[in-house]
C-alpha cells in the first residue's frame, strides 16, 4: 500500500518502506496527491512545475518522471487521458486524514472535538509540502498553513470550554508568538490567563496585541477583543468560558453588552451533503485582502444549479470569526429578470439592495435616505470602522453591486452571479472564482450521502452519477427522487435521466438546470443566442474560433465578441487560446437547441466543409482536440448517409492519423462498397485492418483485411500498399511467424525512400530489427537498429543517447517512446509525418517490447 505525507517534508512509503524521491519526482507526486484522485493533464503538470519557463522537451521530462515514479509506487499511479492521477484511499494521505478529523471535530461535543483536533495536529511534522518548491503548490501551501492555524484555534477553543485554562497557557503563549497578529489566539490567551487567576498578564497580552496592530497595520483590535479587555478590567465574572460552534462572532470572545444593537448574523444554514469544494473554499480564503489593502470584491461565477450560494454560505460560516461585527446576506434576485414582462421582475434595484444591507446593520427603513448615492454613503459610513462580511447572492448587474462595496479592506463583499460581470473590474479590484461542475468522486459522495453508499454501489449507480454531470442541483434532485423511490433500480433511473437530467424536478421545487440555462440564454444578445444554438449542432466537445465563425457565417472578430458574451453568461467556457467548450450539462442543452433549429442543415454543412478543409492540418499540435474528436466526427459525417462524403472524410482523416477509429473505418468500408470502386475498397481494407491491429482480440480480422487490401491495391496507391504490408508484417511478427513477417517488413523497406521518408523508414527499420533480435539474428538485428538510430536522429535533429545502445526489451521500450515524440518533431516533413503516424499506429503498437 502506498502512503503519502504532505504535512511536513513530503515523503512516500510503500508497504511501510520509505521511497527515495528525486526533487522533481517529489514535486510531481505532490501535485498528483493534492489533486485528490483527479486526472492532471501533462500540460497542467508542466505549468505547475515550471510555470512560464519550461525546459527543453518538457513532455518527455514529465513522461520520464512518471515512469520513474511508477517503478517506485506501482499501480497507484494511473495513466488516463489526458494525463495521470493517484488512485489512493483517503487514509493513504495525511492531508485527507487531517481534514476528516477536522470534519468529525466540527460535529462533536467539546471533549471529543478536542481529542479529534489533537489527533489532527499530531499529523503535522513541520512546514507543509516541505522540500517542494514549484509554482503549482504555493496556493496549497498557503491553504494548508491556514488549516493548521485554524486547527490550533479550534482545539484551544474546545479545551477552554472544558476548563483546561491553566494547562493551555504555555501552548497559547507559543502560538501567539508564532502568529502575533491572530486576534483570536490572543483572545484565547487572555481568557486562559484570566481564568487561571493571572489577570495582570491577561491585560498585558491585550496591550501587546494593540501595540503590534497599531505599529504594523495602524488599526485597533477587533470589537470582541476590546470587549473582552473591558470585561477583564472590570474584573467581571461575565468573561466567558469559550464556547464551541460556528457563530457570527469570533469564538472565545465576549458577549454584547446590554443595550447594544445585535450584530447581524444573516447567513442561511448550510446545505447538507456538501462535498468536493475544498479547493474552492481554499481559493476564497486566499482571496481575503490583507489589512490596509484596497477594498476587494470576491465574485463566485457559474451557471445556475452549480452550487454558488451553497459555497458562499459554507465559506461565510467558516470565516465568520474574521468578521466580528456581523455577517449580512442579501438576495439580489438577479437571475429573475424577465425580458418579456419587466413589470413582473423581482430583481432588487441598487437602492433597494443597499437599503436591505442598511436594515441588516440596524438602520430602519424610515431612517434611510431616499437616493441610492445617499444610502451608499450611509452604508460606507457604517462600515468604515467595522469588519463585516456581506454576501450579495445572485447578482444580475454591476449596478446592483457598486453601492455595496465596503470602503476598507476590513469588510468584504462576496457575490454570486450567473454572469462574469466583467465590467466590475473596471471599478474595483475583483477576485473571480469560476465555479465548475463537481468531479466524479465528489458527485458520487453527494449522491451517496442522500441515497446511501450501499445502494449507489449497485448496478447503474455510476451511470446515475455520470448523467448528473457534476451539477449539484441535479445530484440533489436525483437523490431526493431516489430516496422517495426506495425500490426503483438505479439502472431504470439512469434510463430516465438520459431523457431528462436537465429538467429533473421534485415536488415543491420547480428549479431545473435547463430553466436556469434558458434564462441565461435569453439575457444575451440574440446573435449570441443563435451562435449558441448553431454550435449545438456540432458533435465535438470543443470548437475553435475559426470553426465557430464558419458555422455562423460571421467574421472572426464578430464571432469572438459573441463568444465573449456567451462566456460571460456562463453558457460556454474558454478552454484554450481561441478554443471554447461547454460543461456536459450545458452541452446537452446546446444540442437540444441545435436540434430544434429550422436551418440546422445549413450550420451542419458549413461545419463539414470546415472540417474537410482542416483535415490537412490535423497533424499540427493546435489541432490536437480535432484529432482526438475524429471518431465522433466520422460517425457524425456517416449519419449524413452520403457514401462519397463518408469516404472522403474518413480516408483523408486516416491519412493524417489512424486515431480515426474502428467504427469510422467500418463506415468507410461500407461506403466504399456502395461506391463500387475496387481501388477505394482496397484502401478501405487497409484502413480498417490497420486500426484493428491495436485490438489483440481482433487480430485475425485485421490480418484478413490487410491481405485483402494487398490483393486489391494498385501500384500507384503506394502509401496504402506500404501501410498494409508493414501492418501485416508486424502482426505476423507478433504471432510468432518470423519468416513471413521478415519478408513483409523487408518489402516495406524496399517501398520506402529514406531520403524522402526518413522517419517512416526508421519505424520500419526498428520493427525489422526487433524481429531479427527476437528470432535469434542478433548481429543483423543490431545492425538494423543502428541504422534506425542514425536515420531518426538525423531526421529529427535530436539524440536518443550518447552511449552505444544494444537493442533489448528496455532499450526498445525507450526507443518506441522516443519515436512517439519524434512524430511531432518540427524538422519532419508533412508527408513523412503522415506516413510515419500511420505506420507507428498500425504496426509498432503490435510489436511486443
Amino acid at each position: 500500500m502506498v502512503e503519502i505525507a504532505l504535512l511536513g517534508p513530503v515523503e512516500a512509503w510503500t508497504d511501510g518502506t520509505r521511497v527515495p524521491l528525486a526533487p522533481l519526482e517529489r514535486s510531481v507526486l505532490t501535485l498528483l496527491a493534492l489533486a485528490e484522485g483527479t486526472v492532471l493533464s501533462t500540460e497542467r503538470i508542466i505549468e505547475s512545475l515550471w510555470a512560464l519557463r519550461p525546459p527543453a522537451a518538457p513532455r518527455a521530462r514529465v513522461q520520464g518522471m512518471i515512469s520513474s515514479l511508477r517503478r517506485k509506487v506501482g499501480d497507484a499511479l494511473v495513466t488516463r487521458d489526458p494525463g495521470y492521477y493517484l488512485a489512493l484511499p483517503p487514509a493513504a494521505c495525511d492531508v485527507r486524514r487531517c481534514e476528516e478529523l477536522a470534519r468529525q471535530a466540527a460535529r462533536a461535543q467539546p471533549a471529543e472535538a478536542a481529542e479529534k483536533l489533537r489527533q489532527a495536529l499530531a499529523l503535522w511534522r513541520g512546514e507543509p509540502l516541505g522540500g517542494v518548491a514549484v509554482p503549482g503548490v504555493e496556493a496549497d501551501r498557503v491553504r494548508l498553513t491556514e488549516l493548521r492555524i485554524a486547527l490550533l484555534e479550534d482545539c484551544f477553543e474546545a479545551e477552554l470550554a472544558l476548563g483546561r485554562h491553566a494547562e493551555l497557557v504555555r501552548e497559547l503563549v507559543t502560538a501567539v508568538a508564532e502568529h502575533p497578529l491572530r486576534e483570536r489566539l490572543t483572545g484565547q490567551l487572555m481568557i486562559a490567563l484570566y481564568r487561571s487567576n493571572r489577570r495582570a498578564e491577561a491585560l498585558l497580552a491585550y496591550q501587546a496585541l494593540r501595540e503590534r496592530l497599531a505599529g504594523e497595520l495602524g488599526s485597533d483590535p477587533c470589537a470582541d477583543v476590546r470587549e473582552l479587555h473591558a470585561a477583564i478590567l472590570r474584573d467581571e465574572d461575565a468573561v466567558p468560558h469559550a464556547q464551541r460552534g460556528a457563530g457570527p462572532r469570533q469564538p472565545g470572545m465576549g458577549q454584547r453588552s446590554p443595550g447594544v444593537a445585535q450584530r447581524p448574523a444573516q447567513m442561511p444554514p448550510g446545505v447538507g451533503h456538501f462535498a468536493g469544494r475544498e479547493a474552492d473554499l481554499a481559493a476564497l480564503t486566499a482571496a481575503l485582502p490583507e489589512p490596509g489593502a484596497d477594498p476587494r470584491v470576491v465574485l463566485i461565477s457559474g451557471a445556475g444549479g452549480l452550487g454558488k450560494t451553497a459555497l458562499a454560505v459554507r465559506w461565510a460560516h467558516h470565516v465568520a470569526g474574521r468578521f466580528p461585527d456581523g455577517q449580512v446576506f442579501v438576495d439580489l434576485h438577479g437571475s429573475a429578470r424577465r425580458e418579456a414582462a419587466p413589470e413582473k421582475d423581482t430583481v432588487l434595484s441598487p437602492d433597494a439592495a443597499v437599503g436591505a444591507a442598511l436594515a441588516a446593520l440596524g438602520v430602519p427603513a424610515d431612517r434611510q435616505p431616499s437616493g441610492v448615492e445617499e444610502r451608499a454613503a450611509m452604508f460606507r459610513t457604517r462600515l468604515y470602522h467595522q469588519r463585516v462580511l456581506l454576501v450579495a447572492d445572485d447578482a444580475g448587474t454591476v449596478a446592483q453591486l457598486l453601492p455595496l462595496v465596503p470602503p476598507t479592506s476590513g469588510s468584504l463583499l462576496v457575490t454570486t452571479s450567473r454572469n462574469r460581470l466583467t465590467a466590475l473590474a473596471a471599478h474595483h479590484e475583483v477576485r473571480t472564482l469560476p465555479l465548475r461542475p463537481l468531479a466524479a468522486a465528489a458527485a458520487h459522495d453527494v449522491l451517496a450521502g442522500i441515497v446511501g453508499p450501499d445502494r449507489l454501489s449497485g448496478p447503474g449507480g455510476d451511470a446515475v452519477v455520470a448523467l448528473c454531470g457534476g451539477w449539484p442541483l441535479t445530484l440533489r434532485q436525483a437523490g431526493a427522487m431516489l430516496a422517495a423511490r426506495s425500490a426503483q433500480p438505479l439502472a431504470s433511473f439512469a434510463d430516465e435521466l438520459r431523457e431528462r437530467a436537465d429538467t429533473l424536478t421534485v415536488a415543491d421545487d420547480p428549479r431545473t438546470v435547463r430553466a436556469a440555462l434558458a434564462q441565461a440564454r435569453i439575457t444575451v444578445d440574440p446573435a449570441a443566442g443563435r451562435l449558441f444554438d448553431q454550435l449545438g449542432t456540432l458533435p465535438a466537445g470543443s470548437v475553435r474560433l475559426d470553426l465557430a465563425a464558419a458555422v455562423a457565417g460571421l467574421t472572426l472578430s464578430r464571432t469572438r465578441r459573441l463568444l465573449d458574451e456567451l462566456i460571460s453568461a456562463n453558457l460556454m467556457v474558454e478552454t484554450g487560446p481561441d478554443r471554447y467548450g461547454w460543461h456536459d450539462m450545458v452541452r446537452r442543452y446546446a444540442r437540444r437547441r441545435g436540434i430544434g433549429m429550422s436551418d440546422r442543415d445549413v450550420a451542419v454543412e458549413r461545419a463539414i466543409r470546415w472540417y474537410l478543409a482542416a483535415l490537412d492540418r490535423l497533424a499540427d499540435p493546435e489541432f490536437a482536440a480535432e484529432r482526438a474528436d475524429l471518431p465522433i466526427l466520422a460517425r457524425w459525417v456517416a449519419q449524413r448517409r452520403d457514401p462519397q462524403l463518408t469516404w472522403d472524410f474518413v480516408s483523408r482523416a486516416f491519412a493524417v492519423t489512424p486515431a480515426v477509429g474502428v467504427e469510422a473505418c467500418e463506415s468507410a468500408l461500407a461506403a466504399a462498397h456502395r461506391l463500387g470502386d475496387q481501388r477505394i475498397i482496397g484502401a478501405a481494407h487497409t484502413q480498417l485492418g490497420s486500426v484493428l491491429l491495436t485490438d489483440p482480440a481482433r487480430a485475425d480480422d485485421a490480418g484478413a483485411h490487410l491481405r485483402r487490401a494487398i490483393q486489391l491495391l494498385g501500384p500507384d496507391q503506394e502509401d496504402h500498399v506500404r501501410i498494409a504490408t508493414f501492418g501485416l508484417g508486424a502482426l505476423l511478427a507478433r504471432q510468432g511467424r518470423p519468416a513471413e513477417a521478415g519478408s513483409l517488413l523487408e518489402r516495406t523497406l524496399d517501398l520506402l525512400d529514406p531520403g524522402r521518408e526518413p522517419l517512416a523508414s526508421t519505424i520500419a527499420l526498428y520493427a525489422h530489427a526487433d524481429l531479427l533480435v527476437r528470432a535469434g539474428s542478433a548481429d543483423r538485428g543490431q545492425e538494423r537498429f543502428a541504422q534506425a538510430l542514425i536515420l531518426c536522429e538525423a531526421a529529427t535533429g535530436t539524440r536518443f543517447s550518447r552511449a552505444r545502445q544494444i537493442l533489448d526489451a528496455h532499450v526498445g521500450a525507450r526507443f518506441v517512446a522516443y519515436l512517439s515524440d519524434a512524430l511531432d518533431a518540427p524538422r519532419v516533413s508533412t508527408t513523412d509525418r503522415r506516413l510515419a503516424r500511420n505506420l507507428f499506429g498500425s504496426g509498432l503498437q503490435s510489436v511486443p517490447n
